[in-house]
């Protein structure tokens, strides 16, 4: 690849300076800057001069760069100049003063509600341009600024275009980040805002779940997911309203998507509108405390407003009626009691119990107290022999046996399905609180957990088909990258447990996947004048032989030379299937459509003298 040189230090056209880079990208490297004319900092894209030698690319840039320009909002990083310089093609833009989503993201994911709320900005942005026709077509972490004060910026829209009519093409370049990438941009399809939305949908996907749902190296293998699969659930927890606005942006038909970024916007406030908040100290009652933007290293939080009555925050606690507040003393002492209220008078004093009065009083206590141990003794000759049932709700197996045999109980347990944990007693017979007799049996039913599911039949679907599919049943799944030659990419070639087979909630199924067929090596061999001959086996629908060959020396015929040949024989039935001749040069290619099996290749020498080396590739 060229290489573009560091031109920190240097002055675009004797305004701009270029002070250090902070950004790079395929078609140009950002500096930090200073524009000398207006005495502001600013960002300074400089194209790589590669990209520059194209004439036609040069007049896209600048048709690119005037109609960025007329997209004036906040959340937009806004262009100030573009120009040609010695340096080559370049445009300048404002500076933000904080850092990027994707660095944000290096500390870890962001919680569902926060990641909301910036996507929210970052689609509110969008929208602006999708109401101008601009699309992005590469919104990624990387490409979304937060500045110091949490305003979210769109940035680099270098690889934009109309929306009306707009489209890669099949022969064009295909343009965009894979990871971020809508199953019709990857395709070369119509580029519309609903595209922006499905990158949106990624990037909310991510800050949530800590990375993005397909994180394949290979960009075809990255496009083909994103075409075919879709991704994992979010995770658990994530409040119910974002999880669908994800769903709906990553569809995979643009038509049941969010139709541009105002939409998507819309949506996502709705949203942030049911999200659970907390009073923060000195709110007032019935205020509703305005949210705290993102700063960069400090997540922002949400905070709701005092709840109103008693007990509000902020609210002292009622004083009875008539009561003084306690005041300090002036010595910052103990505080004064409050002062003490009058009683109300009392009726005069009567002497009420003489002394014969006295004696019939005592001897009606003595019989109460007589009748009172009477039936204290009833009670007690009665409950010999008499438990009350405990209540077991809740609890384990053990404790269960513990409680009983302390009341001399026996328990008897059984088993079956429910929503409770598994192993607690969910019911019981006789119920807590009646009376049995000690030794007395109770029953005991105890959860087994939620009822198990039935494996579905997935081998033969796609993998995202087939990962939804368990996902719907209740269970979670490995999938394990295979050689099938003959079989579709990314189809699901087995599974286990099988079809049919009955799993707890929440257990794991394996599949095998087939792999996205390449070219594998399957022998090499050099030789000169001497005959050699090689036998392999082909597994994929086709296989090559790539050589390189040259001579030494003087041909022995001034007109012709008289090389090596090849022939490629079936090792099973022993019939002839292509021969060729070796033509002097490096990596020449013979491809064969023949299919699996096991074949010869054999090569004579000729008249010549030569040095050649040889590798046969099988594909799947």
């Amino acid at each position: 690849m060229p290489y573009a040189p560091d031109l920190s230090g240097c002055a675009l056209e004797g305004r701009y300076e270029l002070h250090a880079v902070i950004g790079e990208g395929a078609f140009g490297r950002v500096y930090s800057g200073r524009d000398r004319r207006l005495e502001r900092p600013v960002a300074v894209k400089l194209i790589k001069p590669w990209w520059a030698e194209d004439p036609e690319w040069v007049r896209s840039f600048e048709r690119e760069a005037q109609l960025l320009a007329r997209v004036s909002d906040p959340g937009i990083v806004q262009i100030f100049d573009v120009g040609h310089a010695a340096e080559g093609l370049y445009y300048v833009s404002e500076l933000v003063q904080g850092e990027s989503l994707a660095v944000a993201l290096r500390r870890g994911p962001l919680p569902a509600w926060e990641a909301a709320a910036i996507a929210e900005q970052l689609c509110r942005a969008l929208g602006r341009a999708h109401a101008q026709s601009v699309v992005h077509r590469d919104v990624k972490p990387a490409n979304i600024l937060i500045s110091a004060d949490g305003q979210v910026k769109v940035g680099d829209f270098g690889v934009a275009r109309l929306a009306e009519g707009s489209t890669d093409g099949a022969s064009a370049t295909i343009v965009g980040t894979p990871r971020y990438m809508a199953p019709e941009q990857a395709r070369g399809g119509r580029i519309t805002p609903a595209t922006d939305v499905y990158s949106v949908g990624i990037v909310l996907y991510e800050m949530i779940a800590g990375r993005p749902p397909f994180t394949e190296r290979s960009a075809v293998e990255l496009a083909l997911r994103h075409l075919n699969e879709r991704p994992a659930a979010l995770p658990q927890g994530t409040p119910k309203p974002v999880e669908q606005i994800v769903q709906r942006a990553l569809a995979k038909n643009p038509s049941k998507r969010h139709r541009d970024g105002g939409e998507i916007a819309d949506d996502l406030a709705k949203a942030l509108r049911k999200a659970p908040v907390r009073a923060p100290s000195g709110v007032t009652r019935g205020a509703r405390p305005r949210q705290r933007s993102h700063i960069p290293g400090q997540r922002p939080r949400l905070v709701p407003a005092a709840t109103t009555g008693r007990g509000a925050v902020g609210e002292a606690p009622p004083r009875p009626p008539g009561r003084p507040r306690a005041r300090p003393t002036a010595a910052g002492g103990p505080i004064k009691p409050p002062s003490t209220r009058l009683a109300p008078k009392l009726s005069p004093r009567r002497n009420v119990n003489p002394s014969g009065r006295r004696r019939a009083a005592a001897a009606l206590t003595l019989a109460f107290a007589l009748l009172a141990a009477m039936i204290a003794g009833a009670l007690a000759i009665g409950s010999t022999g008499h438990v009350r049932v405990p209540r077991l709700a809740g609890l384990r197996k053990p404790a269960v046996k513990a409680k009983a045999r302390r009341l001399s109980l026996q328990p008897k347990f059984t088993t079956r399905y429910a929503s409770a944990r598994r192993g607690t007693v969910i019911a019981q017979r006789p119920r807590p609180g009646r009376r049995v007799v000690d030794g007395s049996t109770i029953a005991v039913v105890l959860s087994g957990g939620p009822p198990p599911v039935r494996v579905p039949q997935v081998a033969g679907d796609s993998s995202g088909d087939a990962q939804a599919e368990l996902a719907h049943a209740g269970l979670r799944f490995r999938t394990h990258v295979i050689v099938a030659p003959g079989v579709p990419a990314g189809t699901v070639t087995s599974q286990s447990p099988a079809p049919g087979a009955k799993l707890p909630r929440g257990s794991r199924v394996a599949l095998d996947v087939a792999e996205v067929p390449q070219w594998k090596a399957l022998a090499s061999f050099s030789g000169g004048d001497q005959q050699r001959t090689i036998r392999f086996r082909v597994r994929g629908p086709r296989w090559r032989v790539v050589y390189s060959m040259g001579y030494h020396g003087d041909c022995t015929f001034l007109v012709f030379c008289s090389g090596p040949s090849a022939e490629v024989t079936n090792a099973g039935n022993g019939s002839a299937l292509s021969g060729f001749d070796l033509n002097d040069g490096s990596r020449e290619t013979h491809v064969f459509q023949s299919g699996a099996g096991v074949y010869r290749l054999t090569i004579s020498p000729g008249s010549d003298s030569t040095r050649w080396s040889m590798w046969v590739e099988d594909y799947y």
